[in-house]
């Protein structure tokens, strides 16, 4: 595996959204609802991102910037539809980063990001921690105040994910995934009172390189959305 998560080295990749639903004939409608091209640098790293949500007007991009030693240092970014661009700053210790902030202030909202990296003995990722808090300007209140604690095994796979929300803790979701061959098979959602509310099973295509090209997606056994893959090689 590449820094970028691919077996062989690429330019770019693109990965189509596409939701699947029913209409009053009981007849399958796909739409594409989002495109997403990331490109990769020369140390297979992702160096720009672009996301295109199909019905709305609001692209994003972000772009990655790295120090001499191809550590990230920040993500820069910005929303069609705000002036305001956005920054995550990354904060290192031993060469692991240990920390990354982002704030971003408009007219109408402030956004406050934190996130926190703990690890093995063998510097192996043990867990992330990521606090978000949205207040509103005019009246100062804070309208959204989550925290999300991630989980990982030895070979940094996330197998655990807990997301909190500090304000109306009934929306609280654990969510549990479960891997063969460290490829992503089913993820568990348990809600506040730790009942099963959903399992989302994975089904795949691979191309000759053995990346994917097209990943389904069953909720409750019932095929919800598709994502296929365009991988352009160097």
């Amino acid at each position: 595996m590449l820094n970028n998560g691919l077996t062989k080295k690429a330019h770019k990749t693109t990965i189509y959204f596409i939701n699947i639903r029913k209409d009053s004939l009981n007849k399958k409608i796909q739409d594409t609802v989002s495109i997403i091209e990331n490109k990769y640098n020369n140390n297979d790293k992702i160096s720009y991102l672009t996301q295109n949500p199909l019905f709305t007007n609001e692209q994003m991009e972000i772009e990655y910037i790295y120090d001499e030693f191809n550590k990230i240092k920040k993500e820069i970014g910005k929303i069609s539809t705000d002036s305001i661009m956005f920054t995550v700053n990354y904060f290192y210790k031993d060469s692991l980063v240990f920390k990354t902030k982002s704030e971003t202030k408009n007219d109408i909202f402030h956004m406050k990001q934190i996130g926190k990296y703990e690890y093995n003995s063998d510097k192996t990722l043990k867990q992330t921690s990521l606090l978000n808090q949205y207040i509103d300007i005019e009246s100062n209140d804070t309208i959204s105040n989550t925290i999300e604690i991630s989980k990982y095994d030895k070979k940094e796979l996330i197998t655990e994910s807990r997301l909190s929300d500090l304000i109306k803790p009934e929306r609280n979701i654990n969510s549990k995934y479960e891997y063969e061959c460290g490829i992503l098979k089913a993820v568990k959602e348990f809600n506040d009172k730790d009942s099963l509310i959903s399992k989302t099973e994975y089904k795949y295509e691979f191309d000759k390189f053995k990346n994917w090209i097209k990943r389904e997606s069953f909720e409750n056994g019932k095929l919800e959305y598709i994502k296929t893959r365009k991988i352009e090689y160097k």
